[in-house]
């Protein structure tokens, strides 16, 4: 189980480099008016997906009840809110299929990137 939160570790900064690359994309693309595709941003969420299910595995196999407060609700529900956030951004902008859907996208992961940083047990790095 150690390993598995080593992963869980290391993957989190590609996590906050895919959000905070697929915000700027997002905001790049709507500026220079590119048409919308959802390929560059899927792998966004795609990275969280990856994350959140390690972080479910780890919280249901090595006993998340009963670590303190912060593992146990603060850290699992707020990274949940994250992957709903980048999830529901990328449904709208897929929908919307036009140039502002890169803002829709970039928009929604710069909020889950900035709900996961809040979430972060940044003391154990």
């Amino acid at each position: 189980m150690e390993t598995l939160v080593t992963v869980h570790s290391l993957v989190r900064w590609l996590v906050l480099a895919a959000l905070l690359g697929g915000a700027a994309l997002g905001w790049y693309r709507y500026r220079a008016e590119v048409a919308w595709e959802s390929g560059v941003f899927q792998i966004g969420v795609m990275t969280v997906d990856i994350q959140v299910a390690i972080g479910v595995v780890i919280w249901i196999f090595d006993d998340g009840w009963s670590e303190t407060f912060f593992f146990k609700v603060l850290h699992p529900g707020f990274m949940l809110v994250a992957l709903i956030v980048a999830r529901l951004g990328m449904v709208v902008a897929t929908r919307r299929n036009d140039v502002r859907s890169n803002l829709y996208a970039g928009g929604s992961f710069l909020v889950s990137l900035a709900v996961i940083v809040a979430a972060i047990p940044w003391d154990r790095l």
